[in-house]
């Protein structure tokens, strides 16, 4: 007989195993795996749901597993695997408890053989399925490091430095925010339509999805719901391309204007690329840079997207080191107005996108990469005309990649910070970003 292809919570398993070996991105290794799956679009959207969920509350679903199993050090591998899947089927996804149950255990007899585990298995969801509210009450209960690591899943290491710097009330208010889902954001082109117009569209589409505009941002509109933007006619056509709120916001603070030379540093596959474009009413020149040449190769989608090829604008996609002393394609044109450096970091400002991060980064990345970045910032100042201005982001709220970075860096070239913002998901309900202007020294 053929090969009966994985159920849904099957593969979230096989999903969950993979990046926790492999300590890549959920969405690189979700999508490889649903790319060869014959699970129908419901039942994708469903695993999607589980590895992502599993992921952001991980910490959580552990302290609730060890709690009420007898031999909580027994459960590893695909099993503890298996049991997060179900637990949160439980607590957040509100399945109903036979159910889930049912699958769980059956699954547990496939993948693990044998009916000890089985029934542990049984036993286990069974009671979270009964107990779950007083069990998660207690894990919120508690020093604010305990419930930081037990309720709000974040590991114990990062939650102590936010205690440390921002008080507990503001760290357990970060914690609690970055459990949630985030919103999809998207960035309205308004040199071809207008947020109104897209939200119009956004909302005809579908009636059921929240569409919010987002004040002091006239390009950002915030949607819950309406399934993936990306599929509407709109998105193809270029008139608005999903990004998140806070990564619109270094293009924004460069303020590129029409008929300048701009130089993308980091430019990664073009969204913030194509963003200056905008702004600079596709006028003048814009170079973007990056060192991964499948990431610039994503750059040729943006020109379609962006309706880039039209007279009295350039943009020269370029793969390249820019901590190299020159770039063909790059320094024959600097210096230039205006750099954006949005360089490589931990990505610790966006766990509630990419919650893997919480369990692949460790202490010693922030110091790894702030060393990167301090190169960038080095060797992206001197292209910078005299009058010219540099913009410096991170997804990241952790200070040695963000103001204590610049701080010292401005500090030792004379120069000065003309601007810095810091956007959090506490304050503003979005990913983390640190950004700052540097200017020369008055």
């Amino acid at each position: 007989m053929p090969r009966r292809p994985p159920s849904a919570r099957a593969l979230a398993v096989q999903v969950l195993r993979q990046i926790d070996q492999r300590r890549g991105f959920s969405n690189r290794i979700l999508a490889e795996h649903l790319a060869g799956s014959e699970l129908a679009r419901r039942d994708r959207g469903l695993v999607t749901a589980l590895v992502y969920g599993v992921l952001r509350h991980r910490g959580r679903l552990d302290a609730l597993i060890d709690r009420v199993a007898t031999r909580p050090a027994g459960l590893r591998g695909r099993t503890r695997e298996l049991l997060r899947v179900a637990v949160f089927e439980l607590r957040e996804l509100g399945h109903p408890p036979h159910a889930a149950i049912s699958e769980a255990t059956r699954l547990c007899r496939e993948l693990e053989g044998g009916g000890g585990l089985a029934a542990a298995t049984q036993a286990i969801l069974s009671t979270i399925a009964s107990e779950g509210e007083a069990l998660d009450a207690a894990l919120a209960d508690g020093r604010p490091l305990d419930v930081l690591e037990r309720r709000w899943s974040i590991p114990r290491w990062l939650g102590g430095r936010w205690i440390k710097r921002l008080g507990p009330e503001r760290a357990l208010a970060r914690g609690r925010v970055l459990a949630e889902a985030p919103p999809v954001e998207v960035r309205v082109d308004l040199g071809r339509t207008s947020a109104a117009e897209v939200a119009a569209e956004l909302r005809a589409r579908d009636p059921a999805a929240s569409v919010e505009v987002i004040d002091g941002q006239p390009q950002a509109l915030r949607i819950r719901g309406g399934g993936d933007p990306s599929r509407l006619p709109g998105f193809d056509a270029g008139l608005f391309s999903v990004q998140a709120l806070g990564s619109q916001q270094p293009a924004r603070m460069l303020g590129p204007r029409p008929g300048e030379r701009i130089l993308d540093a980091c430019a990664g596959m073009g969204t913030k690329t194509l963003q200056i474009a905008e702004l600079m009413g596709r006028r003048g020149l814009l170079v973007a840079a990056d060192l991964s040449a499948a990431r610039v190769a994503e750059h040729a989608a943006i020109r379609r997207r962006g309706g880039l090829e039209v007279e009295g604008f350039e943009l020269r996609s370029v793969v390249g080191d820019l901590c190299e002393a020159t770039i063909a394609g790059v320094d024959e044109d600097a210096p230039f107005d205006g750099v954006l450096v949005d360089a490589p970091c931990t990505g610790l400002g966006d766990i509630a996108r990419h919650p893997e991060l919480r369990w692949t980064r460790t202490y010693d990345d922030i110091g790894e990469r702030a060393a990167l970045q301090r190169r960038l910032l080095e060797a992206s100042w001197p292209r910078v005309r005299a009058g010219g201005r540099l913009v410096y982001a991170v997804c990241s709220l952790e200070p040695e990649e963000g103001e204590a970075l610049v701080a010292a860096f401005v500090r030792e070239r004379g120069l000065r910070v003309a601007e810095e913002a810091t956007w959090t998901p506490e304050e503003h309900g979005c990913d983390g970003f640190y950004l700052a202007r540097i200017e020369g020294g008055s």
